[in-house]
């Protein structure tokens, strides 16, 4: 599976519902009850999938469509806000707000809950900086998820540490 960064910094093709469908309807339950407990969502299976943030409104969960950032970045052609001129944003700030309390949450979680439904959405203002930072895009230097180097697991690599 290819890096897919949405708009605001969260890391689509790690997110569950990611191509869920293809997955099958046992992966979309399991993130249905999942995030029933972890998020406290009211969802059903049906609903759990998703194909990018930056992909077409007809492929997006339900919640994706109404982003501000994600519609600016599609009107713009930018492949997410670290490619936009401006430094900060309302349409950014409040996108990215929606996921600044999962690290705390995250720290709530037994490891495998975490990897499989908050790892995702942790990091995300910070790897918005760095693509900024760097003026390129951010897919090569952010290996999957599952790859391991040095003993590390990739979410430690990154600094996406599960929080204690």
């Amino acid at each position: 599976m290819s890096y897919m960064m949405s708009a605001c910094g969260v890391i689509c093709s790690e997110c569950p519902a990611y191509l869920a469908t293809a997955k099958g309807s046992a992966h979309q339950q399991l993130t249905v009850d999942a995030w029933r407990r972890i998020y406290g969502l009211s969802e059903t299976a049906e609903n759990i999938s998703c194909g990018g943030c930056l992909g077409p409104d007809e492929d997006l969960f339900h919640t994706s469509g109404r982003c501000l950032a994600r519609r600016c970045c599609r009107r713009h052609g930018f492949s997410s806000c670290a490619e936009c001129p401006k430094e900060s944003c309302q349409d950014l700030e409040r996108a990215q707000s929606v996921w600044d309390e999962v690290p705390h949450i995250g720290s709530t979680l037994s490891p495998a809950d975490f990897e499989a439904y908050a790892h995702a959405y942790c990091g995300h203002r910070s790897r918005l900086s760095a693509a900024r930072a760097s003026g390129r895009d951010p897919r090569p230097s952010v290996p999957a998820k599952n790859e391991e180097k040095g003993g590390q697991a990739t979410s430690e690599r990154i600094g996406l540490k599960r929080p204690r």
